[in-house]
């Protein structure tokens, strides 16, 4: 999940509009991986659009449930720790598929599908399988967004 600093809010709590603050920066102290999603507000024939950051499937699933005429997800990309993609960095890519399943110790897992077909994990159980996963959950498909 992302934290912030004090030290890095921007103006005062609420100036911005009630329950919202700006940061010059936040932070993460996990190296795990998170969701970087651009969505389109469409109000009085005004479109607008937005960077979210999200931590965890359930929050993605959460937002892809609540699109409607007047928010829609125009892209997702998914932001991978170098233990996740094998490149040695942080990696951004777009995202073309989230699965979620139970491993052979009953454990969670999330396996990512990217555009360029490379295919990741969240599991550190050495020797993972994907293709072993069972109660396999489809939380996103590429073609669940609008694209402009």
């Amino acid at each position: 999940m992302f934290r912030t600093q004090d030290a890095d809010l921007i103006g005062i709590p609420g100036m911005f509009g009630e329950g919202v603050s700006q940061w010059h920066s936040v932070s993460r102290l996990l190296k795990t991986h998170w969701y970087h999603v651009t969505v389109r507000a469409e109000e009085n024939d005004r479109s607008t659009e937005l960077a979210l950051m999200i931590d965890g499937e359930q929050k993605l699933q959460h937002m892809l449930i609540a699109q409607d005429a007047q928010i829609s997800i125009t892209d997702i990309q998914v932001v991978t720790p170098s233990h996740m993609n094998a490149k040695g960095a942080w990696s951004m890519e777009p995202l073309v598929k989230v699965t979620i399943g139970i491993d052979i110790n009953g454990c969670e897992a999330c396996v990512l599908e990217v555009e360029s077909g490379a295919v990741y994990h969240n599991s550190h159980r050495p020797g993972f399988r994907p293709d072993l996963l069972t109660n396999l959950r489809p939380i996103y498909l590429a073609s669940m967004i609008k694209t402009a």
